[in-house]
């Protein structure tokens, strides 16, 4: 397992045979997606800035606001792109409730597993 972006070249040069990938939509047109090879499983990777809690509203807006003009241009949505990566530019109210639904996701998996931090 790996993130596509550093399989694809591989997968297209022939030199490995990805069999699924894991998101809600083929990112390759001849790759299915797990849910499409049967199993009930779908997964994605994001990134995110994040700022210390103590930060003042006024910086934080601030950052929030150069972060979305820099992904909004279209050279760097470009090399995104040809990294089989999604440009987004979320807020902080859609990325504090991404970070929600990915802890309902994924705390009960963590906890089955046993692992513990400590």
């Amino acid at each position: 397992m790996d993130t596509l972006d550093s399989l694809q070249a591989q997968h297209e040069g022939g030199k490995l045979r990805l069999l699924a990938t894991s998101g809600e939509q083929r990112s390759l047109p001849d790759v299915s997606t797990f849910k499409e090879a049967g199993l009930a499983l779908s997964a994605s990777g994001w990134n995110a800035l994040f700022t210390p809690a103590a930060m003042p509203a006024a910086k934080v807006r601030r950052l929030a606001e150069e972060v979305a003009r820099l992904m909004a241009e279209p050279g760097l949505r470009a090399k995104f792109e040809a990294a089989r990566m999604v440009p987004v530019s979320a807020g902080l109210a859609p990325t504090r409730a991404m970070l929600k639904a990915y802890q309902a996701q994924w705390a009960p998996v963590v906890k089955k597993s046993g692992f513990n931090p400590n």
